[in-house]
């Protein structure tokens, strides 16, 4: 799990922790709503990172490498 998907769960975390703690019920959307925009962002990067792929070296580099 990358760093950036980790602070996006605690951000959400977070948000859910004050939506609880919120003194009207207003706060408590909006800020469950910003938890789940952060869990949004969480599933990108976890998907963006699997999405990644490594270009194979050239033949050329791998001439150099040896």
């Amino acid at each position: 799990m990358s760093s950036y998907m980790m602070y996006c769960r605690a951000q959400a975390a977070e948000c859910a922790r004050r939506a609880k703690l919120a003194s009207t019920p207003e706060l408590a959307t909006e800020r469950r709503n910003l938890g789940l925009r952060w869990l949004r962002l969480a599933e990108k990067a976890k998907t963006a990172a699997f999405g990644r792929t490594r270009e194979p070296a050239t033949p050329a580099v791998q001439a150099e490498r040896r």
